[in-house]
């Protein structure tokens, strides 16, 4: 099964297809150690031109370079942004954009404009704990636990009854993990909740957000 994969801008989640192009953004280093710029995010299909309209003129530079791709100033310390646009799972073009700090701080709020939060599907509830985070779907046996944010060795998992169907590794708040796994989970939630679907469809829940990562 496809990764599933949320979108940073409209907050939906979608598949690769070779029908449509979406983007990807990684953030490989910062100027400012602080900028709130993600990691790495997607972007579908359909909310690709809005970041394309503000990079279409970024100039592509290599590590190292000592100008900015946004603004053409030269800059005594840049971050490093790369961007590519992806057709089903395979890249079509990418560039790699050195940043300052001013520009870096550009960027990072024009994506803030953009991003779309997290909501819980109405399906689901959430169940208030200052240690782990625990959502239930109502109308199913189903759950999502973590660990709490505190453990060393943090881990996220789906459970049908007593079952572990999918374990986790996430990256960052457990419970914000937790909530992102929970929307794309529900948005490709199988209408006869077959075990076997289930677990595919954890899987590719996991596969598609670079903040989780499959427990070995």
């Amino acid at each position: 099964m496809c990764p599933i994969r949320r979108c940073h801008v409209c907050g939906g989640h979608f598949r690769p297809s070779p029908d449509r192009r979406h983007g990807r953004i990684r953030v490989r280093q910062r100027a400012d150690p602080d900028a709130p710029l993600p990691d790495a995010a997607f972007v579908c299909d359909g909310c690709r031109p809005e970041v394309v309209e503000l990079t279409r003129h970024w100039q592509p530079r290599g590590p190292g370079a000592d100008a900015c791709s946004f603004c053409d100033r030269t800059a005594d310390e840049t971050g490093l942004v790369a961007l590519a646009s992806v057709v089903d799972d395979r890249i079509v073009s990418q560039g790699t954009y050195p940043l300052c700090r001013g520009c870096e701080d550009v960027f990072a709020t024009f994506l803030a404009d953009l991003h779309a939060g997290v909501d819980l599907p109405a399906s689901w509830t959430h169940t208030p704990s200052a240690t782990a985070a625990v959502f239930d779907r109502t109308e199913d046996d189903l759950r999502v636990e973590t660990t709490p944010a505190t453990d060393p060795d943090p881990r996220l998992r789906l459970l049908a009854g007593s079952e572990s169907v999918v374990e986790a590794v996430p990256r960052g708040p457990p419970r914000k993990r937790a909530r992102e796994f929970v929307a794309a989970f529900e948005a490709f939630y199988p209408d006869d909740g077959d075990g076997d679907d289930l677990r595919t469809l954890g899987g590719a829940v996991v596969d598609g957000n670079p903040s989780l990562r499959a427990d070995p």
